[in-house]
């Protein structure tokens, strides 16, 4: 087979089991990068290796240049190489980050492709026993005379003899045969090629064992409590009675904000994974499933596959896992078809069926009041009605209510109170009269807002500043490089959450845990499911007190859109106002609004600002062109 002909076949093979559109790029490199390594598996000796392209890393949408396989020519036991193949011509260290500079990097630099390489090959043996230590990786920089390559220090957990960087060159050439010929040889390798294709995918045991210490070294959440731990033991006995495959239960926990949702999956993820009962974590949010990375102590790799999506197990075989945790599933979509996936290759199956079929014990965790798109379905009646269409009993679908709430937990009246403001149940707004430490309070502008949210932080305080989504995005940088203010309100102006991470700006996806965020406004996508110490939110145009009644209109959002407008809008600003533990400010852009607020006994954040000030002189509390200056 030509090289075009290959490309043309990984370009088909790619569509039809990843479902991606190949990018110029991609083709580009298996035209270049493919035959380099392949000439010196012949120069080897090595002809009779098998070379599996494209293969997937099992956990994730990431997948692996090149994989080598065969046998260990010293103990005949199964051998992998796993081949990272970049087409710089030059390498150096990124000063500033600690990543790597190469023609076309961002300013930030690039993952050394060593750390790739071997967080594949851990990735691949945390998922098959079968693999154990038994792989190796390479850097392939067929480009790069070795005088090109500057390699910063690689971290301490990789293993410098199982990870080798080769560059261009005859020598460099000779050298990479010399190591591939030391670590495999092509015996046995179609016999080892039918064992990797008939494994079954789940996480080692090794993993397994890890996850609960990885869950109890956590510092962002607090121990089960009254009616999360009743729900504990009622799911934790299910899978202790050793149910038949027949058999599965689906458990639907339902609860509103700070119920302890999260807190509960996780005690579950590692009480099942502690008893050698493979669990996995699944959510619809990447930011949500990110920040619990990030809280989340554990060895390269092992969080992001225990911590995973909806639509990645769209895929698996019925009951490969015997727990999936599905946090934060009122964010379930119709399906798990991708933006971009090719029509015949699209499915009709519903996500939640996809989920219930993954595990022999399914649970969804989900709040009714937290859909906020128009292609979200996770309501509890559709998981019912799922589970049933899929041959489960009824007396098998379990729902648990948590009514508990502790995120304000100072204040369990708050919730109450905001959704009679609100509007839910047809409730009219209420007075405000509560007079302990929970601090809600009514803002008269934007500005200070963020300079209270600013002073709290200095105190040691975590704060950030969300809004309805009713100004346009710009995700194209500004002139000088930074976001670009989109919000503006009078003389104030603040540009949204970056997309994507830029020079000393988070991206969408670490917006809520880095310290950096309260230089932007986040929204509802980047905020559901985290929360701080204080939160400030400005509601724009989409909701206004109209005098008898909350006015409802379209905001600058296309998903948020059609029958459910009310209900959807009147979720987020559920969602936005429940993120602060200890505090929430309250600014509308609508004058009626801000006087609806002042008229149910919300105190004026000015006389707190002020004394708040007067403890903190020296604070820069405002920001300008991404400068700080002095209120």
């Amino acid at each position: 087979m030509d090289t075009g002909d290959l490309v043309a076949t990984l370009e088909h093979r790619a569509k039809r089991l990843y479902t991606t559109i190949t990018k110029s790029a991609e083709r580009t490199s298996w035209s270049a990068s493919i035959k380099t390594v392949t000439a010196v598996l012949l120069e080897a000796g090595l002809d009779d290796v098998l070379v599996l392209l494209e293969m997937s890393t099992l956990i994730s949408h990431k997948r692996i240049d090149m994989v080598l396989l065969g046998s260990h020519p010293r103990t005949g036991t199964i051998s992998l190489v796993i081949v990272e193949n970049k087409q710089w011509s030059w390498m150096r260290p990124n000063t500033d980050t600690g990543l790597v500079d190469h023609p076309g990097s961002p300013a930030q630099g690039s993952l050394h492709p060593l750390d790739q390489a071997w967080d594949y090959g851990m990735s691949l043996a945390r998922n098959l026993p079968m693999l154990s230590d038994n792989w190796t990786c390479v850097a392939n920089l067929h480009n790069a005379p070795p005088e090109q390559i500057t390699s910063p220090a690689l971290p301490a957990d990789i293993d410098p003899d199982r990870a080798k960087m080769f560059g261009a060159g005859p020598q460099q050439r000779r050298d990479l045969a010399e190591f591939l010929a030391s670590v495999i040889s092509g015996r046995r390798a179609t016999t080892h090629l039918r064992a990797l294709n008939a494994a079954h995918v789940r996480p080692t045991d090794e993993l397994m064992r890890s996850v609960p210490a990885m869950v109890r070294s956590r510092g962002a959440f607090f121990p089960l409590l009254d009616e999360q731990r009743e729900a504990f033991r009622r799911i934790a006995h299910v899978l202790d009675q050793k149910f038949t495959e027949n058999d599965k239960n689906v458990f639907i926990v339902i609860g509103g904000p700070g119920t302890g949702k999260s807190v509960l999956a996780l005690e579950l993820l590692g009480h099942f994974n502690h008893i050698g009962s493979a669990a996995v974590h699944a959510s619809g949010s990447s930011a949500f499933a990110k920040a619990l990375r990030s809280h989340v102590a554990g060895a390269r790799g092992e969080a992001e596959e225990i911590f995973t999506y909806f639509n990645q197990h769209r895929h698996r075989i019925r009951n490969q896992l015997n727990v999936l945790l599905c946090d934060e599933s009122h964010r379930l979509r119709k399906d798990s078809n991708g933006q971009y996936m090719a029509r015949e290759y699209r499915s009709n199956t519903p996500q939640v069926h996809e989920l219930i079929d993954a595990a022999r014990v399914p649970v969804f965790f989900l709040d009714p009041y937290q859909v906020v798109r128009r292609d979200e379905v996770g309501t509890p009646e559709t998981i019912q009605q799922a589970a049933i269409q899929l041959g489960i009993r009824e007396d098998n679908i379990h729902q648990i209510d948590l009514k508990t709430q502790f995120r304000q937990s100072s204040c369990p009246e708050y919730l109450d109170w905001l959704e009679d403001l609100l509007g839910y149940r047809d409730a009219a707004p209420g007075p405000w009269g509560y007079q302990g430490p929970f601090q809600l309070l009514a803002a008269d502008n934007p500005a200070e807002m963020e300079a209270y949210l600013r002073l709290q932080v200095a105190r040691g305080r975590t704060a950030r500043m969300v809004a309805g989504y009713c100004w346009p995005w710009t995700k194209r940088a500004s002139p000088d490089g930074g976001l670009v203010e989109d919000i503006k309100i009078d003389d104030w102006e603040c540009a949204w959450n970056s997309h994507a991470p830029r020079k000393g700006i988070p991206g969408a996806d670490t917006w809520a845990t880095d310290p950096r965020g309260l230089d932007q406004v986040g929204c509802i996508y980047t905020a559901q499911g985290l929360e701080w110490d204080y939160c400030g939110v400005i509601m724009g145009h989409d909701y206004t007190w109209a005098g008898s009644g909350w006015r409802v209109q379209r905001g600058e959002d296309r998903m948020i859109w059609g029958d459910n407008l009310h209900a959807m809008v009147r979720n987020i600003y559920r969602v936005l106002a429940t993120r602060g533990r200890d505090g929430t400010v309250l600014y509308s852009t609508n004058a009626t609004t801000r006087q609806l607020l002042t008229s149910l006994g919300v105190p004026p954040l000015a006389p707190a600002l002020k004394r708040l000030k007067e403890q903190n002189p020296n604070v820069a509390v405002r920001r300008r062109a991404q400068r700080l200056t002095l209120f």
